[in-house]
């Protein structure tokens, strides 16, 4: 087992829970060790992130030069 990795996927694990907790999408509970997810809408959420990932790779095109000859 590669145990780098392991640690490397805990700490985003970590992070993105504490991200999702300080947007106000989940809560942590410190002395129980609870993290609890807060319902939301998925229809919303794949919207939103369609077009936040489309103009993120439209970005990256531009900068790469993609579709230059």
């Amino acid at each position: 087992m590669n145990w780098t990795a392991i640690r490397l996927l805990t700490y985003a694990a970590c992070a993105g829970a504490s991200l999702l907790t300080l947007a106000g999408l989940a809560d942590f509970d410190a002395a129980t060790g609870a993290f609890d997810l807060r319902p939301f809408n998925l229809y919303e959420a794949s919207g939103a992130l369609a077009g936040l990932l489309s103009s993120a790779l439209a970005g990256l095109a531009l900068v790469k030069g993609w579709g230059r000859k």
